[in-house]
């Protein structure tokens, strides 16, 4: 019974190990505390990706994809990442932000109609450790047969 057993559990156990690379939290970066409060102005600037994600999800290093958020909440998103396909868009996109920080808790999400940039699921707002720079931290969710999603993180470019 055993001898029939332990094949099929080292089959299983490999097969659940089939999601792909999945995004390390790197150390380098914490999440904003949202007991601090955190006001819209700061959110605002240019955001590119990181070559981190974009090796993970397989987009060539020198492409150039970037989040706006303007002062009125628009969201621009240039060159994004379809998380249905996994492809490159290479088009803008647009929308407003919806922002929350009540001291409690911290909320940035996109809404537009017709449009789903991220299955729906909010942005994480984190500063990298060593110079208090701004990145967004956007939740991709699983792709077909995966059993967890990822995130792609954009950093601030100091304007």
């Amino acid at each position: 019974m055993i001898k029939t057993l332990l094949p099929f559990l080292l089959l299983m156990l490999l097969l659940n190990c089939q999601d792909g690379p999945k995004a390390a939290f790197n150390e380098e970066f914490v999440r904003a505390n949202p007991n601090k409060e955190l006001p819209f102005e700061k959110l605002m600037g240019e955001y590119q990706l990181d070559n981190d994600s974009k090796r993970r999800y397989k987009i060539n290093i020198t492409d150039t994809i970037k989040l706006i958020v303007k002062k009125d909440s628009t969201f621009i998103a240039e060159n994004y990442l379809d998380y249905k396909t996994n492809s490159l868009q290479l088009k803008k996109l647009e929308g407003k932000l919806l922002y929350t920080n009540k001291f409690k808790e911290s909320f940035l999400n996109f809404r537009s109609k017709g449009i789903d940039f991220n299955g729906g699921g909010g942005f994480e707002i984190y500063y990298r450790k060593k110079d208090s720079v701004l990145a967004l931290y956007v939740y991709t969710p699983p792709l077909k047969g995966q059993e967890h999603g990822d995130y792609l993180r954009y950093i601030k470019i100091e304007n």
